[in-house]
């Protein structure tokens, strides 16, 4: 049982250090040209809103990273944004995520192969939609570390002028 636990915790090491690099390097990669984010998207007339989840483990890492944003912004839940942010040739960018999982190898040299030697990893993938043509630009990779994703996302809107 101690090799299994070294195993799982020498594997989320590696994974840990692939899914959150840094932000900076991150952030160079979400770009119009890898169709990651719309090329209008720091448009003066838009206010980028920002999907709360009404759950505090998410959002304060949402509030958090939007206050490094420059540009104008909101943050709303989805009611709020049906109800309240109906102006989509202001309101025509919405942050948002799907939720993905993947899996990790857990098995080590003297647990067998047969039965599920697999761990389930949870991770949210990033989108921006355009709410005028109903397009998602999405993130080509998803993570767990969604912080650093949030991060990422807005230092490439703020690269992308």
């Amino acid at each position: 049982m101690k090799k299994f636990i070294i195993c799982l915790l020498g594997i989320t090491a590696l994974y840990s250090m692939q899914s959150c690099g840094s932000t900076d390097s991150v952030a160079k990669t979400i770009t119009v040209k890898s169709g990651e984010l719309p090329a209008d998207i720091n448009n003066p007339d838009y206010t980028l809103i920002g999907t709360l989840k009404e759950r505090n483990s998410y959002d304060k890492y949402l509030i958090k990273g939007f206050e490094q944003y420059n540009g104008k912004y909101v943050l709303a839940t989805e009611n709020e944004i049906k109800n309240k942010y109906t102006d989509i040739d202001k309101y025509r960018y919405q942050m948002d995520y799907e939720r993905e999982s993947g899996e990790v190898f857990t098995a080590s040299k003297n647990q067998p192969l047969s039965g599920r030697p697999y761990q389930s990893v949870p991770g949210k993938r990033f989108y921006i939609l355009d709410r005028k043509t109903n397009k998602k630009y999405i993130r080509k990779t998803w993570s767990s570390f969604y912080a650093k994703e949030i991060q990422a996302y807005i230092k490439a809107i703020e690269a992308n002028n």
